[in-house]
């Protein structure tokens, strides 16, 4: 790498994006319920403040695609969390969770699908999987809540992880091209 130049920040956000979204899932699909206590941190500090930073890092690229989408979903996971340790501190109501993170679903479904249009036109098709994915993820996510569906839940919770490993593909061909650059 050349002095001044800056590693591909990418990598790093979709690691914590598909790290974090793997182990929520993991507990949406029912698999291990007790991954949720795990989800909560990692949604501050990996799939959040990592992806935070990953998207300042893109904005220094010009990458503004990669700034928003790192930003906003390290955001998400950062609010996500805090939204329920601030219910079982009792700092929100235990009443208003449930529209709280309704409203909050209906939301990041709204700005996924803007950002999911927007990748039809970087052409890249793992991007434009992934974020179709992601989109259907939060359709789901808001059918299971307002539903109830308990199936809903566990299949939206499948659809995650395959979400979470489109996403870890896409972090694995980021740093697969700085060797392929390098030789």
């Amino acid at each position: 790498m050349a002095e001044g130049q800056f590693a591909n920040p990418g990598p790093l956000g979709l690691g914590g994006f598909a790290l974090t979204t793997f182990v929520l899932n993991v507990h949406n699909a029912g698999l291990v319920p007790a991954a949720l206590d795990a989800a909560l941190p990692l949604g501050l500090f990996y799939g959040g403040l990592a992806q935070l930073i990953a998207g300042f890092m893109e904005m220094k690229t010009g990458n503004t695609f990669g700034m928003c989408a790192f930003g906003s979903y390290g955001a998400f996971w950062i609010a996500l969390a805090s939204l329920v340790y601030f219910t079982k501190l009792g700092l929100v109501p235990a009443a208003s969770l449930g529209p709280a993170l309704g409203i909050t679903l209906i939301a990041w479904t709204i700005y996924t699908t803007i950002m999911t249009l927007l990748t039809f036109k970087t052409g890249h098709t793992t991007l434009i999987v992934l974020f179709v994915l992601l989109d259907i993820l939060f359709i789901l996510l808001v059918i299971a809540h307002y539903s109830g569906s308990v199936a809903i839940k566990t299949f939206a919770g499948y659809e995650g992880i395959l979400t979470a490993l489109v996403a870890w593909y896409l972090m694995w061909e980021g740093i697969k091209a700085q060797f392929d650059t390098a030789s």
